[in-house]
């Protein structure tokens, strides 16, 4: 219930308040639309919650001996065997800086701070994207869509078609020169500049500017270059053939 969560004021209850007293007093005073119909949908599953007197139990395989969550036997599960996500090995089994594994791990879960996301959080009251003007900025317009974005895959050699959902990333279609070992460090890198672009135009007034777009990727392609692990001689020629060109 997200719209009903938006209209949240923060402040901390018991499961007992909630059931005993409602949820209007923890809601800002005007709802949406959507925010009364959910809100009336919760109530609804509030009536049939009973409270008893007995303490509270919690068991989970996720908890340490002293029964709190942890979570990092949930990500080490997630990401074991057959169950692993397959945005792991994408985001987080490369050579980027950690900012952008972070980064591209919002990404990946479409979790970016577009702006209709801000839209829909009551943020913002226009979702048109700022450097193209025509469309809505989601997070597939930004990388993807946007008319500016695809001139800027064309300019590095890469067919803007290729590029599927930033939920999917990991499955662009790269060029042949460019190796499978840096591929996806390299689409990491190249999203990466494209969010920094985006973010210089709209809180900078900056321009949109191709060419600018095209240096920074180089420029950050070269600074890339010394985290790559001296042992690995292969990768680093892929690398710099991509530096180079």
């Amino acid at each position: 219930m997200p719209a009903l969560y938006s209209h949240y004021t923060g402040r901390v209850v018991s499961v007992h308040d909630v059931v005993s007293t409602g949820l209007r007093a923890l809601l800002q005073r005007r709802l949406t639309t959507q925010a009364s119909e959910e809100l009336a949908q919760l109530e609804n599953l509030l009536l049939g919650v009973n409270l008893s007197e007995n303490p509270d139990q919690r068991s989970s395989f996720f908890e340490g001996i002293d029964h709190r969550l942890r979570s990092g036997l949930i990500y080490k599960s997630s990401t074991r065997g057959d169950h692993a996500s397959p945005s792991f090995e994408f985001v987080w089994r490369n050579f980027a800086p950690p900012r952008v594994k972070f980064f591209g791990w919002l990404l990946t879960q479409n979790r970016i701070h577009s702006r209709t996301s801000l839209v829909r959080k009551n943020i913002l009251d226009d979702a048109r994207c700022e450097v193209c003007g025509a469309e809505d900025e989601t997070a597939d317009h930004v990388f993807s869509g946007c008319t500016f974005v695809q001139t800027f895959w064309s300019r590095i050699g890469w067919a803007p078609g290729g590029i599927p959902p930033v939920t999917e990333l990991w499955n662009s279609q790269t060029p042949p020169r460019v190796h499978k070992s840096v591929a996806h460090p390299l689409i990491l890198l190249y999203c990466w500049e494209i969010w920094r672009h985006r973010n210089d135009v709209v809180f900078r007034h900056m321009a949109p500017s191709i060419d600018c777009l095209v240096a920074a990727s180089k420029e950050a392609a070269r600074s890339w270059s010394c985290r790559i692990p001296n042992k690995n001689e292969a990768l680093k020629r892929n690398w710099s053939s991509i530096v180079d060109m």
